[in-house]
């Protein structure tokens, strides 16, 4: 193992109850919240080739489901649940214990480390849960690379941006049918975590 692609959302911190905190601080967007939810399921594994494609994919679907414009739906999502999101994550979310240490472990011992998240605004959600990108080698979001969780292109280009082959890869997830079955699509091996143990309990092995 010459890396590790690690998720964010449920993996490097519990997000327990993230939808439900989100409905009920955008109670007057909830059907539009729904549709999105809707629409990120028909793009899941599916891959468009850009960021931008991507997020037209992604708007004309939101506005197919509300009966609004496209660019409506893309002035909600950076508008307002984007920044909303942020507001929840800073509110109730903080990394796992140990994530800093273990990370840093991992990078002494040369293994490269990687954050790949379905959702974008990468950054600004690390910020919230307050990890600091600077603890990777590589932080990219799936938009960005033109395809959500599983799609088997995004992985590879992840192991093509860490100079890295496929095999000698290890993704941590807490989603099998994402995280799991996308390493499965590109050749690499997987470790599934459990959202609510502690950080360290799952990855103590590769440690040794």
């Amino acid at each position: 193992m010459k890396a590790i692609i690690f998720d964010l959302d449920g993996t490097l911190y519990d997000n327990s109850h993230l939808p439900i905190r989100l409905i009920l601080h955008s109670l007057p967007h909830i059907f539009t919240l729904s549709a999105e939810r809707k629409s990120r399921a028909e793009l899941s594994g599916k891959h468009f080739g850009s960021r931008e494609e991507y997020f037209h994919q992604l708007f004309s679907r939101i506005a197919q489901k509300r009966g609004i414009t496209e660019q409506k739906a893309e002035l909600w999502y950076r508008g307002i649940y984007m920044p909303s999101m942020r507001k929840v994550l800073t509110r109730h979310y903080h990394y796992k214990a140990g994530v800093p240490e273990i990370l840093q472990q991992l990078r002494s011992q040369n293994i490269k480390i990687a954050i790949f998240s379905d959702y974008g605004y990468l950054d600004q959600r690390l910020k919230a849960v307050d990890i600091n990108p600077e603890w990777f080698d590589l932080c990219v979001d799936a938009p960005a690379l033109g395809g959500l969780k599983p799609c088997r292109e995004s992985f590879l280009k992840i192991a093509e941006m860490l100079n890295e082959k496929p095999d000698d890869i290890l993704v941590i997830g807490d989603r099998d049918d994402t995280d799991g079955q996308g390493a499965r699509n590109s050749g690499m091996q997987f470790l599934l975590v459990n959202k609510k143990d502690p950080f360290f309990k799952d990855i103590k092995e590769i440690l040794k």
